[in-house]
């Protein structure tokens, strides 16, 4: 039986407009983040997607309220 799931990935454009409004790095947000600046590039490249406490952590350190504004939802087909 396949099962749907919802992953959650990071927008990047949205992601360089909020660090260039700070004026803020990409090791810089990492650092803040408390992850590895490897581990940020392959969430922004979308090969990873970010646990709900580092979801609500980037949303503080960039100070966007909105979810969607950094972040999409996207079903996808999951076979257990």
């Amino acid at each position: 039986m396949r099962r749907r799931r919802t992953l959650v990935t990071l927008k990047p454009e949205p992601l360089w407009e909020r660090l260039a409004v700070l004026g803020r790095s990409q090791n810089w947000l990492a650092h803040e983040a408390g992850i590895s600046p490897g581990y940020l590039s392959m969430l922004v490249n979308g090969k990873r997607s970010p646990s709900g406490h580092l979801r609500r952590r980037l949303q503080q350190i960039l100070e966007v309220e909105d979810f969607h504004e950094l972040f999409t939802l996207r079903s996808e087909r999951h076979d257990p």
